[in-house]
């Protein structure tokens, strides 16, 4: 899991009650963590937050791939939110060196998820591949299954709906802002044109990124069954050391 640098030393009138539910707080950065979401397939933002009067307070933004930019030292920040506890609030919008983004809904939903995606199941045709290149103007996981999609806006204004990968596959690897080259099957998805992606390049990680086989298979799965292999092993290895020190205490007793 990486850590992001960041914090907050607030400035006068750092806190401000918008609401009797909502606050706003600004201040300077100081250490962030990203820390597991909910069940802990996600892992989100959270920045410790230093008031004036010494208390320690944590705000809970989105998942760090969900921001254009990370959270950094020195930079002037705003959040608004709700508290959950005493000291921690969860982030409604965050206005960071005159950039706004908000991560979740009035509801406060999150805006990474959605809960009710439409997406068909599709066997993918390699016949009709094609190439769709642009900016990440939208980056959210659809919450019943954990994948992530993009919005990708190509140069001529077009906006094309791409299907990627899990994304504990691609949380590293993508983000919002990124230019993308994508290739994969194009399919028709509840009247919709979508690509289901087989390869992506980031143009900012200038890095390529395999996400299915030329058949369509998922490249993810074989990834997982590789790791779940390793740690199998190792709690194997684990086991037989274990065994083996027990029956060396054994021996000299």
């Amino acid at each position: 899991m990486n850590k992001i640098s960041a914090i907050f030393v607030l400035l006068p009138a750092a806190v401000l009650c918008l609401s009797a539910q909502e606050m706003e707080v600004t201040g300077e950065v100081v250490t962030v963590d990203e820390v597991a979401y909910d069940d802990g397939n996600m892992y989100v933002v959270q920045a410790q937050i230093r008031t004036r009067n010494q208390e320690m307070v944590y705000a809970e933004l989105g998942p760090a791939w969900f921001m254009e930019r990370d959270v950094e030292p020195d930079d002037k920040i705003t959040v608004r939110g709700k508290y959950l506890e005493t000291n921690r609030i969860r982030v409604r919008e965050m206005i960071c060196n005159s950039r706004r983004t908000a991560v979740r809904g009035n509801d406060y939903e999150p805006l990474w998820l959605r809960t009710r995606l439409r997406a068909e199941r599709h066997i993918y045709d390699p016949r009709t591949e094609k190439a769709v290149s642009g900016r990440v103007t939208d980056l959210y996981v659809d919450e019943n299954s954990g994948i992530m999609e993009a919005m990708v806006k190509a140069q001529n204004g077009e906006l094309m709906r791409v299907r990627l990968g899990p994304e504990w596959f691609l949380r590293s690897r993508v983000r919002m802002g990124d230019e993308l080259e994508v290739r994969g099957s194009a399919v028709k998805n509840n009247g919709e044109m979508m690509i289901m992606a087989r390869e992506m390049r980031n143009l900012r990680m200038n890095r390529e990124i395999a996400l299915r086989n030329a058949q369509g298979f998922p490249d993810w799965s074989e990834r997982r069954k590789h790791e779940e292999q390793q740690e199998r092993r190792r709690g194997e290895e684990d086991g037989r050391r274990r065994k083996s020190d027990e029956g060396g205490g054994g021996r000299k007793r």
